[in-house]
Formats: structure tokens, sequence, C-alpha cells
């Protein structure tokens, strides 16, 4: 049965993906903030199609963390489903992408428009510095940016593997982080397509003060998420 719902779930994810694609094009031609918009309403649907046809529902906690000013968004990252909720549901936020993506017919153009940092990853030191002039400007624009230290998605209760990279980000910018845990990996498992049922919770942590040492600001940033990850995958 988890399989047969899993393959209806994909199949209605696909069509609802090209029709959006398709009915949002005059979009492309608009000022980019109205993209949002449409962006939401397509994710909200796919929340809709989790719910009804897998049984996944999600709630979020420590609303109250989330601060009125741009921050880096440190998030722990099990599946696709927070790259999802963390963009529907903060105001204004951003993510760092390979600049390969933009090569991805329909979703590539999309990405563009929607003004979305994107990086050389053969580029060097140079592209490292364009990209962290962007993150900067959008940052002083009011936007936060989206981040996953761990670089990839990790299984529920695996041993943590937090990269140094978002540092350079933390020291050049001069932002708070706002740490998130979560467990959406027991239900959207990273090596399986088989979805599974279950709440998922998304869990914003109080925030990390600015300029603290490279090796105080990743031990921190790890046990916070690792500590709060962990309690919600085990409860």
């Amino acid at each position: 049965m988890l399989i047969l719902k899993s393959i209806i779930f994909y199949i209605s994810l696909v069509i609802w993906t090209v029709l959006m694609g398709v009915f949002c094009l005059p979009f492309l031609f608009l000022p980019s903030n109205w993209l949002k918009y449409p962006t939401k309403l397509w994710i909200k649907v796919i929340f809709i199609f989790l719910n009804l046809i897998c049984n996944i529902g999600h709630k979020i906690e420590g609303s109250e963390n989330i601060p009125n000013e741009s921050v880096l968004i440190a998030s722990k990252h099990q599946s696709a489903f927070e790259t999802l909720a963390l963009y529907y549901y903060l105001s204004d936020c951003f993510f760092v992408h390979k600049r390969e993506l933009f090569l991805i017919p329909i979703f590539g153009q999309y990405l563009f428009k929607s003004n979305m940092v994107a990086i050389n990853r053969d580029g060097g030191t140079k592209a490292m510095r364009n990209m962290l002039q962007k993150v900067q400007l959008k940052l002083r624009s009011g936007s936060s940016i989206i981040i996953f230290p761990e670089g990839t998605r990790k299984l529920p209760g695996s041993k943590p593997d937090y990269k140094t990279g978002f540092i350079g980000i933390y020291n050049h910018t001069k932002r708070k982080i706002l740490p998130v845990a979560l467990n959406s990996g027991l239900c959207w498992p990273k090596q399986s397509w088989v979805l599974k049922k279950g709440l998922i919770t998304i869990k914003f942590l109080p925030t990390i003060n600015e300029g603290l040492d490279k090796k105080v600001i990743l031990e921190e940033v790890q046990d916070r998420i690792e500590t709060a990850s962990n309690l919600l995958v085990n409860n």
C-alpha cells in the first residue's frame, strides 16, 4: 500500500508541477517578487498531496524564535520536504545553488527569475567572492539565506558531518544564525522513494549571535541542531 500511495503521489506531483509551469509562464515577464505567490501555491498543494495521499502531516514549532531581521538559517537536511517548507513558512528567503541548475528546462528559467544566488563550483576563489557579495546584498535588502551545513541529506540518527563552508558566509555577513531541527527523514527517507505516513516537525531554535570564533560556531550549530533533531526523531 505504501508503494502504491508513493507512486500516486509522485505522479500527482509531476502533473501538478507541469500544470503550474505552464500556467505561470506569464510570471517570467513580471517583476521577480511576484513569482513567490504561485511558488507558495505550488508548495501548498504538495503539502495537500502528502497529507491526503500518503497520510504525512507536518507542524511548525518555535516560530517565536524567528527574528524580525535577515539571518542565516542553518537547517538539518533529511529530505526534500524542508526545502519546500522553509521557503513556504519564511516570508523572504533564498538559497545558494550550483549554476548548472539554470540549464534544466522550465525549472531553470523559474529558478533564474526567482533571484536565487548561483555559484560556479569550478570557479575557485573568484566565484566564492562573487557569491559572498551577492549574498551580502540580498541580506541587506532584508532577505534571509537558507543553508544546509552538512551539504546533503542525512539519515535520521546518522553521524553528523557539518562542513565549515557556512562559516565563511557567517563571518563575511556578520549575521545571526537561526538553527532548524527536523525529523522529515522518518517520512521521506533519503535512500528510498517510498513515503511513510507520519508527522513531520520543523522546529526553529533560538538564534546564535554573530561574531563567534570559527570552532565555537561550528560546535554550537551542530550541537543545537543535532540535539533537537535527535529528540524529534526519537519521540
